[in-house]
Order: C-alpha cells, then structure tokens, then sequence
C-alpha cells in the first residue's frame, strides 16, 4: 500500500471487496504483512447484506469444494449492515433473517437500513481486532439466540463458558493441535475468547482467524479476588463442534494435586543431570514448581503433572 506516500493526511483507510470475496486473505494480509502492520491496522469488518435476497444467497447449493460467500462474508463479520428492509415489510420475516444471520455469526451487531444510512460511529473505531476488545466481550452472548447452534455442514457459532483454570502447557499444546492442521484450521474462521491460568492474575486473552493465533496476558486486567476464574470463547466456522471444542479446553483443566509441596526435598533432572533441589515456590506465573538447587540457581519447573521423569523425591525420601 502506497497510500501513505501519496496522501499528506487521512484518517482512516475503507476497503470495499465485491460481493464474491473471500474476508479472509484480506484480514489476515493485517497479521503477516509487517509493513503493513507498521503503518496500519484492521479496525473491522462490515458486511451489508440485501434484505430481499440474503436467505436465497444464503441456500443456494455449491458445488463440492466451493464455498458460499455470503455465509463467509456473514461469518467474518463484525458489523451486519440488513439493507433494503423497505423490500421486506414483512416483520416475522426480517425476524427470522436476523436469526438466520445470528446463527452464523452470534457476535455480530446488526443494525437495520435503507440505502444503507447508519451513523457512521457504528461502523468506525470499533477496533474489533484488538486483544482489548475481546476483554469487553459480554458474556451475556453466550445465551444468544444462535449461539448454540447444533452441529451440521453448515458455519456458525459456539460459544462456551466454564469455571476452572488452565494449565499453560496443556493450553499451548491444545492450540497448537486446534490450528496446526492446515485442513481443520481453515474451517476456523475467526475464534477469541478470555481464558483463566492457574497461576497467573492477569488474564490471558486471544483472537485469530484461520491458522493466524494471537494471544497474550492483559497488563491491565486482573481477576479480582473475589472474582470467579473462568474460561469463555466463541468460535465462529464451518463444520465446528462444540462439544469437542468444550472437551479440548477442559482437558487442560488444572485439577491434578501438585505432587510436591513447599519444602520439599526433590531431584530434578537438568542438563548437567539429577541435581538435589528444594521446592520453595507453586505456581509462579504458570510453573507448578519453582526449586531451588544446592548451588543456590533457581528453577522454574513447567511440567505436566502426570509424569513424573524429571523430578521425583530425592533419596532416602519417600
């Protein structure tokens, strides 16, 4: 993109793709494409959608391999422009589009026209992209109608709430698992969410589309102490299950009792070999162990808690 070189000023850059686009490779030209993230960065996307004729766009069969570009344009939405509703004056009728709409994309705010007239504050600054943004996620969507939508060929939305707290490791694994398969990552179309970690305050919030994750631990948002530490993220794609998406995340549920406690006399298995260490610390900034060797080095242990190789009582302890 040129465009800084030869407009003195601009406020903003609008991208207006034809009705057959993939969203995708233009979003995802904002993750990998340094130069342009110097310089820019990708507040949202809008889809306007003609009332009259959407539900048509939205059955209509393609052929094995080719995607429905509408339902697409849907998914990746942030913004849902319902346009030409003068042709629809049908009320149950604009409901039931809406659902249809909602069904795909539950996170999506929509908003009704003509001539597509909408104060332009719905539709600028929304930064949508932003980790930030996805801290204000309500969890009041995860009852939306749409949000539970069943299983089938078809994309939509899930959303999933659960109490508890992750371990890292077992998140870091999972997500690369979830999004390391090119196949099953390309029916991710856009996923964030706000996650607990055992041992950290601060949560740990995501976002991506397709095999492009980010993900990082908010400076500026802590769990409160009276606060129930939870997990809740929507996933927006095609052929997605919820339940398997549910099992995957609670599968790296902390629930396992630490092994060891503070005070602990212990062996660990370092690069020089077993070293006798102590256990002076649990769970700092997501390692269940921090040790201490007999030559005063410190250790921060990440481990899974069910094996048990690199560490175990020292001799003589049982």
């Amino acid at each position: 993109m040129d465009l800084d070189r030869g407009v003195e000023q601009f406020d903003a850059v609008i991208i207006e793709t034809t009705g057959l686009a993939d969203p995708a490779p233009v979003a995802q030209t904002f993750f990998v494409d340094d130069e342009i993230q110097a310089m820019y960065k990708l507040d949202g996307i809008i889809t306007v959608v003609d009332s009259k004729h959407v539900m048509q766009h939205l059955d209509e069969k393609k052929p094995e391999g080719v995607e429905n570009e509408a339902v697409e344009q849907l998914a990746f939405a942030d913004r849902v422009l319902l346009n030409k509703l003068d042709l629809v004056p049908d009320l149950a009728e604009q409901a039931k589009i809406e659902a249809r709409i909602k069904s795909i994309n539950t996170t999506a705010e929509i908003f009704r026209c003509q001539y597509s007239k909408v104060d332009p504050k719905h539709l600028l600054n929304l930064n949508a992209f932003s980790l930030t943004r996805v801290l204000e996620m309500d969890p009041e969507f995860l009852e939306a109608e749409g949000a539970d939508h069943q299983h089938d060929d078809s994309v939509s939305s899930i959303a999933v709430q659960f109490p508890g707290e992750l371990n890292i490791l077992k998140l870091e694994e999972w997500i690369s698992y979830l999004i390391g398969d090119p196949a099953r990552a390309n029916n991710l179309f856009r996923y964030k969410g706000v996650l607990a970690v055992k041992g950290h305050d601060r949560k740990f919030v995501f976002q991506g589309v397709h095999m492009l994750f980010a993900g990082s631990y908010s400076d500026d948002h802590l769990w409160g102490p009276d606060e129930t530490r939870e997990c809740r993220f929507v996933f927006i794609g095609k052929n997605i299950d919820k339940e398997s998406l549910r099992a995957g995340f609670e599968g790296c549920k902390q629930d396992e009792k630490l092994r060891f406690a503070v005070g602990d006399n212990v062996e660990v298995q370092t690069k020089e070999g077993w070293k006798d260490a102590k256990v002076i610390g649990l769970w700092e900034k997501g390692c269940p162990y921090r040790l201490e060797l007999k030559d005063k080095v410190l250790i921060a242990l990440l481990e899974h808690l069910n094996i048990s190789h690199n560490l175990h009582c020292s001799k003589g302890v049982t």
